[in-house]
């Protein structure tokens, strides 16, 4: 399963303080009522920065390395085994979250359908989900192959690479005893495949360009403000 290998050196390879506080920001802006429910929520930056700031947060993520990662760091973070494709949530929440372009590791737009279906069961009237994913330009970015090394705790290696819709990242950790590889493939969705399948389910949406620019525009990810209309 992917996140088993790169559970472990997550923080080291991806953590930014920065981002993740103008991602608490976006939250705060655009989901006030403060029960929540976080799918994709890796490591927990988000989830403990939103406990932090008052709100009632269940951090999810399908990966159990990912959410035993979480749990050493955070341990008042309240967490839960979600597949986010598909699941059922009991409670009523004002906001879901899936922040990170997790949307972009589900594979085809009837895995889209059935997560927004899904959200929507567990939302309120009037409450919200917002989202990220990666935009168009991503794939322009990575036509050429990014290679990046280094070390961390051990030497490792990320490469980066877009085909048609596809990005695909691999991951090498080379520990003393043995390599640690893990591959990743995220499918690219347009604004409007996207669009209309919320508004269909009766969403209404706001979309803004990385953090802060109103509409679309160049840039790396589409932040998607997609409320629940009342009923």
């Amino acid at each position: 399963m992917i996140y088993d290998a790169l559970a472990s050196y997550y923080d080291d390879l991806v953590k930014d303080d920065e981002a993740t506080q103008l991602w608490i920001e976006f939250v705060k802006k655009y989901c006030p009522n403060k029960k929540v429910l976080e799918l994709a929520c890796g490591s927990g930056e988000i989830s403990h920065g939103l406990q932090e700031e008052g709100y009632s947060i269940k951090a999810t993520d399908f990966s159990e390395s990912m959410i035993s990662k979480l749990k050493e760091k955070f341990p008042s973070v309240d967490t839960a085994i979600i597949d986010m494709s598909s699941f059922k949530y009991d409670e009523k929440v004002d906001g879901v979250l899936c922040f990170c372009d997790s949307i972009n590791y589900l594979s085809s737009m009837d895995e889209v359908r059935s997560m927004f279906e899904s959200v929507k069961s567990c939302l309120k009237d009037d409450g919200v989900f917002l989202f990220d994913m990666h935009s168009i330009d991503r794939l322009d970015e990575f036509k050429e192959l990014y290679i990046e090394e280094g070390m961390l705790e051990v030497p490792y290696q990320w490469t980066i690479q877009s085909d048609e819709n596809k990005i695909y990242q691999h991951f090498s950790f080379y520990e003393e005893d043995k390599i640690l590889q893990e591959q990743h493939i995220q499918t690219v969705f347009t604004l409007e495949e996207i669009l209309p399948e919320l508004e269909n389910l009766g969403f209404d949406c706001k979309v803004i360009t990385d953090f802060e620019h109103d509409g679309v525009c160049e840039g790396e990810k589409y932040f998607i403000v997609a409320r629940r209309k009342v009923c």
